[in-house]
This record gives structure tokens, C-alpha cells and sequence, in this order.
């Protein structure tokens, strides 16, 4: 009587996880969708200001990204990689309020498709002389900018960065800033304008 007591228990507690679990993944899937729901479907990338970083930041920025795991997502390394760090593209980006962050992309070379479209990308804030890094291709962050989203979170705009895949056909990767570091949130695919969320 005892034993069929906790098997019955059991099989509650395994009915309750698995419902438990299903509701999860659906407000998961609805708040993916819900993200997605902002974004213009029909590109029009931000027009951003280049800037040249003084001296003293560009040494910074260079020593910053030789480190391990800061660009080797893109297998540069040796010459290729110096090439790389003396032929990076700056652009002031608006982010945050009362903060001055850059938009750091490859040129042409090893972190940079062979279309030229595609390439690894950057978010570097200053805090005095130190350079702080706010998003890499270590986690992800690649491509293209594809939009500036109203969306704030710790007082940093979200943002969708593209992938080209075709001419008509890129994935889309929505990041936000979790205090620390941007990070992924959430993944789409925009074809001929229609954004499609993955599951």
C-alpha cells in the first residue's frame, strides 16, 4: 500500500515537472517572438560617425584584442593577426547615455568574409586609459549591424546585428546588455522583409 502511495506521488511530481517544463518553453518561445516583434523588417542600418581613436587608445585596443579569445574566433593569428589590428574600422556608436563606446569591425582580411559582407565586431568602451569590453566574436557578436533598438537594459540599447546569406536572406542575432557584456537573446532569419524567429 506504501509502496503504490509513492509511486502514485511519483508519477504526480513527473506529470507536474513535464506541464512545469511545457510552460516554460512556451513562455520562452512567446518572449522570443515578443523581441522580435520591434524590429524593422526592412533594413535601414544606422548611420554611425567614424572616428580615429588617439594613439594611446589604438595601442590599448591592440594589446586588448591579442589577448586569448578576444579575436581568434576567426583563426587570425601571427601577421595576419597584426594586419587585422592595424586595419580595424571605428565608429562611435550611440549606446548608452553619457558614454562613449566604439564600434570596432574588421577591414578586409582574416576576420572578414571573403564577400566582404560578414566580419567580426567589437564594442569597446573607455573607462579613462582601459579599454572595457562590451561584446566580441568570442560571443558571437558578427556580422553586420542591422538596427539600434529603442530597448534599453542597464541603461545600454539593445541591438540586432545581420549574417548575410544570400542577397535577400540573412540571419539575425538580437543582443542585450546584461550589466556586464552584450549577449545573444534571441536568433531570427529575415527573408525578402519577413522576420522569422527560430524555435
Amino acid at each position: 500500500m506504501e509502496a503504490s502511495c509513492y509511486a502514485l506521488r511519483g508519477v504526480r511530481n513527473m506529470r507536474f515537472a513535464i506541464v512545469f517544463l511545457a510552460a516554460l518553453f512556451s513562455m520562452a518561445a512567446e518572449a522570443q517572438s515578443d523581441i522580435w516583434k520591434q524590429v524593422n523588417p526592412l533594413y535601414n542600418g544606422p548611420r554611425l560617425q567614424s572616428v580615429t581613436p588617439g594613439d594611446a587608445q589604438l595601442r590599448a585596443i591592440g594589446k586588448l584584442l591579442r589577448q586569448p579569445g578576444k579575436s581568434d574566433m576567426w583563426g587570425c593569428e601571427g601577421n595576419d593577426l597584426d594586419d587585422m589590428i592595424r586595419g580595424l574600422i571605428f565608429e562611435e556608436i550611440p549606446l548608452a547615455q553619457g558614454q562613449r563606446v566604439f564600434l570596432v569591425e574588421a577591414g578586409a582580411g582574416c576576420a572578414r568574409g571573403g564577400q566582404g559582407a560578414n566580419g567580426a565586431m567589437w564594442l569597446i568602451r573607455f573607462d579613462g586609459e582601459k579599454p572595457v569590453l562590451l561584446a566580441s566574436p568570442d560571443n558571437d557578436f558578427n556580422g553586420w549591424l542591422y538596427s539600434i533598438q529603442p530597448t534599453v537594459s542597464h541603461g545600454y540599447h539593445d541591438l540586432v546585428l545581420g549574417w548575410h546569406l544570400g542577397a535577400d536572406n540573412y540571419n539575425l542575432s538580437y543582443f542585450r546588455f546584461d550589466g556586464k557584456a552584450y549577449v545573444a537573446i534571441g536568433r531570427a532569419n529575415d527573408s525578402l522583409g519577413e522576420i522569422t524567429p527560430d524555435k
